[in-house]
């Protein structure tokens, strides 16, 4: 099967998880024996401009020929900075769901499908499926990402770039016949708001990597540089770090990613590790054999939970990181918020190897299954006839 995906994000360099979670879904499409295409309609809120040069170079190398670029204008991104002044004047801060809707895009999608003749359309975020009623490509499906009504009162700042009224979360749901969901709550909520769409829980499709047991008293967090990973590294430092520390005077905390880029020029603790940006995520996740994800905010999937079991590591999270995950209650994660229980778990892993090698089963079995299912709910949707 032929399938254009459309996104306003990149895949290249995969800095991000939205990024990642692209990538994997065009890998797993790759591996079911399907022939993807890229649309690439970049705007202001997807990456920087000085990224610019380099996305387009990764992206060139990995997708060749199946590449296409949407160029939007200058005065596009201006209307889109004007639109979101507009809505925190007079709409306190919710967003129309086509606000963000690239102008055109539909009769570019409909010029490359008379040259390539496409079997489907996979868009990724809400507000690029306004181009769905006007585009000729018989199956159609929309990668939510996340979830956005009133994502501003749930994390706390109504001025988040996508807030949505659950009416107009609904209007964009309801033009997809099929709706990718990326956790089991989620996917419940979209089935209330569009009743007639199928809807699957795609979780986040992760090759297994086996990694070496490293046997020092290394954490590992790796992390791009928004305010709730932000958030979320400074409880653990403030409510957890210490207690570990007085426990194991030697630990060392690596911090890897954007992240890093915020951190600079703070006054931190001698056991931090900045390592800035990781371009070989197989190099960061060796220098230890225990990953934290200790975000507490935000929704979605959360990519960093299922990359550390899938780099067959043991995973410390904020209970939060648990929410909507592929089978909770058998996954290979200790998940606490209080400082006793993270230093007690790690009393049972550094220094017994016995106990990281169980969890590196487990991480292998978990993994397997979560993507057995994740393949299955692809061919749910390649086999309808909606």
């Amino acid at each position: 099967m032929k399938i254009l995906i459309v996104s306003t994000c990149p895949t290249h360099p995969t800095t991000a998880g939205n990024r990642q979670f692209i990538l994997s879904q065009i890998e797993l499409f790759k591996s079911m024996g399907h022939d993807p295409y890229l649309l690439f309609a970049n705007d202001k809120y997807s990456s920087s401009k000085d990224e610019q040069p380099l996305i387009e170079q990764r992206m060139k190398e990995y997708w060749g020929s199946h590449l296409f670029f949407f160029k939007q204008s200058l005065f596009h991104n201006l209307m889109l900075t004007c639109i979101r002044q507009f809505r925190k004047i007079f709409f306190c801060g919710y967003n129309k769901c086509d606000d963000r809707y690239p102008s055109g895009l539909h009769r570019v999608i409909n010029s490359l499908d008379e040259k390539y003749h496409f079997d489907a359309c996979v868009v990724n975020y809400f507000f690029l499926t306004k181009a769905f009623p006007y585009i000729k490509i018989p199956k159609k499906g929309l990668v939510t990402h996340d979830y956005f009504s009133y994502k501003g009162m749930l994390v706390g700042d109504k001025y988040v770039i996508n807030n949505l009224t659950a009416s107009e979360e609904a209007k964009a749901m309801q033009r997809c016949p099929h709706i990718f969901a990326l956790n089991d709550g989620e996917a419940e909520f979209f089935k209330r708001l569009s009743p007639r769409s199928m809807v699957y829980s795609i979780f986040g499709n992760f090759a297994y990597r086996p990694t070496p047991i490293v046997g020092n008293h290394a954490l590992l967090f790796l992390s791009g540089s928004n305010p709730y990973n932000q958030n979320g590294l400074k409880w653990f430092l403030d409510e957890i770090f210490e207690s570990i520390t007085s426990r194991y005077p030697d630990t060392e905390l690596y911090v890897g990613g954007a992240i890093c880029k915020v951190l600079q020029g703070r006054q931190l603790n001698e056991n931090i590790k900045l390592v800035g940006f990781v371009d070989d995520i197989d190099k960061f996740y060796n220098l230890g054999d225990v990953v934290i994800n200790p975000t507490y905010q935000g929704t979605g999937l959360k990519i960093k939970t299922f990359e550390a079991v899938a780099y067959d590591k043991v995973l410390l999270t904020h209970p939060h990181s648990m929410t909507g995950i592929y089978e909770k209650n058998n996954a290979p994660i200790f998940a606490s918020a209080s400082a006793e229980d993270w230093v007690s778990f790690l009393d049972t892993v550094w220094g017994n190897v016995n106990t990281i090698v169980k969890i590196k089963e487990h991480n292998k079995k978990y993994l397997c299954a979560m993507n057995g299912f994740i393949a299955k709910e692809y061919q749910r949707f390649f086999d309808s006839n909606l």
